[in-house]
């Protein structure tokens, strides 16, 4: 049974200093946070769990150095995995599950591989555990109506989406995991689920082999390559690409997803402001000048209001991201961004590798 609006749901907070912190400040997003209140917090490091304690207002009895202790002592309703290394996400994710958590609100990346990620969905779908990734950018009020642009064939059909990492030193293998797994959400989430996809992995301009493997840093798992262009086949009809190299970011980093319509496009721009821009013609039109237009929140007449705090909004984002998994406990719905979409980008990095590995195009199930 859903719950009703006026409980409140009890959050414990897992960090973890040194490996991986709290992320993008994954614990201050409940803060303040409708219907929900921190009441634990887990670091592994003294220091870091006297800060975590503090920054929530919480007395010492509510700070564990163990967060198994934490899961079995408060018997949190909700477990916020906060993390940026996932080398812990799964066993975190699967054992708040098994202890009767209603929630878990996980940082991206989801976890390190498809075995990992049918796992947790397995403990979540047997507990009734809900699980949201906090892929922020697709609880943008821009981005949601981004898609309804889309949607409602503003850009005409959609042939393409291309995306990049934002190619900096970690340009290849890393940026696939670290950033590209934002472009791959909201590649899925606009053309439809992947269905099978052919890639090229290099390193220094040649082909990888299973000996270039190697542990990534951030708890990734193995990566290799320092260049790779990825082609999905997508279950809507149009084709994504999603390519990264190493130091081709130049001065700006090319982090984003063009969509390419028949009649227009739309720019994405993770974590920025403005978040979208619209192009009142197909790419291929140069014989005349057709500008980017800011999207705002309430479409193209709305355009997002001048200097904004960037860091602020996506602090916005990631809040509605919260709330959105608050919401579907208490509706039983799957959230916006939710464990099936965090399995979806993990098998797309994951075909990545099997495609180029294999040298052939590989399906996706």
């Amino acid at each position: 049974m859903p719950l009703l609006q006026s409980t409140s749901l009890r959050v414990g907070v897992i960090g973890r200093t040194g490996r991986g912190d709290w992320g993008h400040a994954i614990d201050e997003l409940w803060r303040g946070q409708p219907g929900a209140d921190v009441v634990a917090v887990a670091d592994e490091s003294a220091e870091g769990l006297a800060k975590g304690v503090a920054r929530h207002g919480l007395t010492a009895a509510a700070g564990f150095r163990d967060w198994r202790t934490m899961l079995a002592e408060m018997k949190p309703d909700v477990v916020a995995v906060c993390m940026r290394h996932i080398d812990c996400h799964a066993e975190m994710a699967i054992a708040a599950a098994e202890a009767g958590a209603k929630g878990i609100f996980m940082e991206k990346p989801f976890v390190r591989t498809p075995t990992e990620a049918d796992a947790v969905i397995a403990a979540c779908r047997k507990a009734g555990t809900k699980l949201s990734v906090a892929f922020v950018n697709r609880h943008s009020a821009a981005y949601l109506t981004t898609r309804d642009l889309i949607d409602g064939g503003r850009i005409g059909d959609v042939l393409e989406l291309r995306g990049r990492g934002k190619e900096d030193r970690r340009g290849g293998g890393e940026d696939l995991w670290v950033l590209g797994s934002h472009i791959l959400d909201m590649m899925a989430d606009l053309g439809g689920e992947p269905k099978w996809c052919q890639a090229t992995i290099t390193q220094g301009g040649r082909p990888i082999g299973k000996a270039d493997l190697a542990e990534g840093p951030e708890g990734i798992g193995l990566i290799a390559g320092d260049a790779m262009a990825a082609m999905f086949g997508l279950a809507d009809g149009p084709i994504g690409y999603f390519g990264s190299i190493r130091e081709a970011g130049v001065k700006q980093p090319n982090f984003g997803l063009t969509v390419v319509g028949t009649t227009g496009a739309i720019h994405i721009r993770p974590d920025h402001v403005p978040h979208c821009y619209f192009r009142a013609a197909p790419l291929w039109r140069v014989d005349k000048e057709f500008p980017w237009q800011p999207i705002g929140p309430g479409g193209l007449d709305d355009p997002p209001l001048p200097e904004i705090d960037r860091a602020a909004e996506r602090t916005k984002w990631g809040r509605r991201a919260a709330l959105d998994l608050l919401d579907a406990i208490r509706e039983d719905r799957e959230p916006e961004t939710g464990m099936y979409a965090g399995r979806t980008t993990v098998q797309m990095i994951a075909a990545i590798y099997d495609s180029a590995l294999s040298n052939c195009q590989v399906n996706i199930a």
